[in-house]
C-alpha cells in the first residue's frame, strides 16, 4: 500500500527527531532515517532533496513543539506567570529527559558549523514562539513593561541557556534552577513588568 507523500514526510521528520534526540544531529543520515521510518532510501530522497532540508523540517517542528498549545492557552495569567510557566516546563523536561535539551544545544552548535540555513532560522524561530506567548499574555491581561517583549524573550533564552549548561556540569549539586528563577525576577523588575487588569 502506497503511503501519501505528506504522511511519509511526517514519518521521516519523526524519525529524524528521534535520531537527533538519541544520537545527535551528526548521526542523522538519509539511510538511518529511512531505516527508522521503515521507508526506502528512494522515498527519503523523493521527500527531501538532502540532509539539510530534512534536518530543517525536523528542527522547525521540534522548536514549535517546545512551546506547546497548552502553554499558549494559559496566557491569561499575565506576562510574569507565563514566563515562569515556560521556565517550569523547561526544567521539568530537562530533569526528566536531559538528552532532549542536550540534543537541542548540540543541534545549534552543529548548525553554526555546518548549516548556515538552519543557523539563521533556528534561534529566530524559537525567539518568535516565546515572544508570541508573551504578546498574547500582555494582550489578554493589559500588562505593561518598559522593555520590548522580544527583549524579555531574549533575556529568558540567555538565562535558560546559561543555567542549563551549569546544570549539565553537575546536576546533583547545581543551584542553576533556583538561580534561573532569581534572574527572571530580576529581569521583571528591571523591565518594570506590571499587570493593570485581570483577564475576564
Amino acid at each position: 500500500m502506497r503511503i501519501p507523500s505528506a504522511l511519509r514526510r511526517e514519518q521521516l521528520v519523526d524519525a529524524t527527531i528521534d535520531v537527533m534526540r538519541e544520537k545527535g544531529v551528526q548521526s542523522v543520515t538519509m539511510r538511518e532515517v529511512a531505516k527508522r521510518a521503515n521507508a526506502s532510501l528512494a522515498a527519503v530522497h523523493y521527500c527531501f532533496k538532502d540532509k539539510d532540508e530534512l534536518v530543517h523540517a525536523a528542527v522547525e517542528r521540534w522548536l514549535k513543539e517546545m512551546v506547546p498549545d497548552e502553554m499558549r492557552r494559559q496566557t491569561g495569567v499575565g506576562v510574569r506567570l507565563a514566563v515562569r510557566r515556560m521556565l517550569d516546563a523547561w526544567w521539568d523536561g530537562l530533569e526528566k529527559v536531559p538528552k532532549n535539551a542536550q540534543a537541542q544545544f548540540e543541534l545549534f552548535l552543529w548548525a553554526v558549523r555546518n548549516s548556515e540555513r538552519i543557523r539563521k532560522f533556528m534561534y529566530p524561530l524559537y525567539l518568535a514562539e516565546i515572544t508570541s506567548v508573551l504578546a498574547e499574555a500582555q494582550r489578554m491581561t493589559g500588562d505593561t513593561c518598559e522593555w520590548e517583549l522580544e527583549r524579555i524573550a531574549r533575556s529568558l533564552l540567555v538565562i535558560v541557556d546559561g543555567c542549563s549548561f551549569q546544570y549539565f556540569d553537575n546536576p546533583e549539586s547545581s543551584d542553576a534552577k533556583a538561580l534561573s528563577y532569581e534572574m527572571v525576577e530580576a529581569i521583571f523588575n528591571r523591565a518594570n513588568v506590571a499587570q493593570i487588569k485581570r483577564a475576564s
